[in-house]
């Protein structure tokens, strides 16, 4: 069973490298998700939330949470991708790590509205 504070490595465009996804808030009655990644900052880039080296295992640099790219997903599609295996389960995030993230979703300008709302509507 999936759960918030799960994360996992997706490969993503263009060249497939794997970033780390957090589920930060699910809806139970639907059974969606809202998945935000982590990326290494860029100039100019959504700072509104910086998780630094040793606060998640896989993080090996500073990094910033990517809100532009959060997105809301149906839980089966990422249970059906774990038994694939063409994404991995790894370590969940702390509940302060999560509570960081959350909150930054809550002040970042570049968070979809719709994402901003399904979090408001399911912490």
């Amino acid at each position: 069973m999936l759960s918030v504070g799960n994360t996992f490595l997706i490969p993503t465009p263009p060249n497939n490298k794997e970033h780390l996804f957090i589920i930060i808030a699910i809806e139970e009655s639907s059974h969606v998700a809202l998945l935000v990644n982590v990326i290494s900052p860029k100039i100019g880039c959504d700072e509104s939330c910086c998780i630094n080296v040793g606060e998640h295992p896989f993080l090996i640099y500073n990094s910033v949470v990517n809100y532009v790219d959060a997105r809301i997903t149906p839980i089966s599609n990422l249970e059906y991708c774990l038994k694939n295996t063409i994404i991995k389960k790894h370590s969940p995030v702390s509940r302060g790590l999560l509570k960081k993230i959350q909150d930054g979703t809550l002040i970042s300008p570049d968070i979809p509205m719709k994402c901003r709302n399904f979090l408001c509507s399911n912490i």
